[in-house]
């Protein structure tokens, strides 16, 4: 039985946001021919560009809701401390619904500028997008990726090739992620804006507070979309790092890369997210497998004590595939530096800045 595709092992059911933002992408990459090959200084770039006007909205939006609260405070009520609350509740009202609706254009205005930024990342890093009837699987889940990234969406949480990403996850916190989540996306930005008022409105600072909200905003936002172009760089080169990984791992025995997708399917549940370039590279080493099921049932302990009982070359070339395939999610840190440490120790192998650095620099 055939593998599925790694667009469709990742997202199997994309909603209808998710579908129009992948669709607008999609025409974005569409419009020119594709690059020979990356432009880095265009890709730095695109990227700059996406974190100023996410600081310029920023700006705008901190403006116009620290200026309404001073011009409410100063010019429309000409004593405003000597209001009572409730004679203040109509003037709040109003604030708070402008607030409110500076607050929504600016949160479309950002998911327009993640969205176009993360296409012209795609673009400049060589993502092959022509209009064809049935776009290859790479290609097909770098856009899906990156439509999910531009949304900030969360893991999908569907079963990858077998493997659940939320599988150290309890049932709890599944619950608090998706409540945490789904308040991100209606009311973080408008609510951190409202505690900021708050809170500084304790300090002696209340008069400068429209002063202080624009700055304040624009280090948010751009904060943000640092974040959200860091990831659409990472996927955008996915592609390319994988075919890099695959080259050298074909030629491996069997078992290095039943091993190999081990640890990539390890790295998933670590991560507790797909990653779409981590999908991709577990797609291609299960297809290298045949024979295998098309599902992948995840024994890391019994795997590390495979890898510690191989010879010593193919143990090497194992924990380079290994960190190679790790940092394809991300960088060195977290759940990916835990797992490289733990598998280097049970074999009994240093692990340096060195050589993270040279796997990072082999793809």
């Amino acid at each position: 039985m055939p593998l599925t595709r790694p667009d469709t092992e990742f997202a199997p059911s994309p909603d209808r946001i998710q579908r129009f933002a992948s669709r607008h992408i999609a025409r974005r990459l569409a419009r020119k021919p594709a690059l020979a090959k990356p432009d880095p200084a265009a890709l730095k770039k695109s990227r700059r560009f996406v974190i100023l006007w996410a600081a310029l909205a920023g700006i705008v939006s901190g403006t116009l809701i620290g200026g309404s609260e001073w011009w409410m405070r100063q010019v429309l009520v000409d004593d405003w401390q000597a209001l009572s609350f409730q004679e203040q509740l109509p003037f709040w009202a109003g604030y708070m619904a402008f607030a409110g609706v500076v607050t929504l254009l600016e949160i479309g205005f950002l998911y327009w500028n993640s969205l176009r930024g993360v296409a012209r990342m795609a673009y400049f890093s060589g993502l092959d997008y022509t209009q064809k009837a049935t776009q290859p699987p790479a290609v097909a889940l770098t856009v899906q990726g990156a439509a999910r990234v531009a949304l900030e969406y969360p893991s999908p949480g569907s079963l990858i090739y077998g493997v659940d990403p939320h599988a150290y996850l309890h049932g709890w916190q599944l619950t608090l992620r998706a409540m945490l989540y789904r308040l991100k996306v209606s009311l973080s930005s408008f609510l951190l804006r409202m505690v900021m008022r708050r809170l500084l409105g304790r300090l002696t600072l209340r008069g400068f507070l429209p002063m202080l909200m624009a700055p304040l905003y624009a280090v948010w936002n751009a904060w943000i979309a640092a974040r959200v172009t860091q990831e659409a760089c990472l996927l955008a080169a996915g592609p390319a790092r994988v075919e890099a990984i695959m080259a050298r791992v074909e030629q491996a025995p069997k078992r290095t890369r039943r091993l190999l997708a081990q640890g990539v399917g390890e790295t998933i549940m670590r991560n507790q997210h797909p990653h779409p370039n981590l999908v991709l590279l577990l797609s291609k080493l299960l297809a290298t497998l045949p024979g295998q099921s098309d599902t992948l049932e995840v024994d890391w302990p019994e795997a590390l004590r495979e890898i510690a009982a191989l010879e010593a070359d193919e143990r090497g070339d194992l924990l380079k595939y290994l960190t190679q395939a790790v940092l394809l999610s991300g960088d060195y840190r977290g759940a990916r530096r835990t797992l490289l440490q733990e598998a280097f120790a049970r074999c009994q192998t240093p692990l340096s800045r060195d050589f993270i650095d040279a796997q990072l620099a082999a793809t």
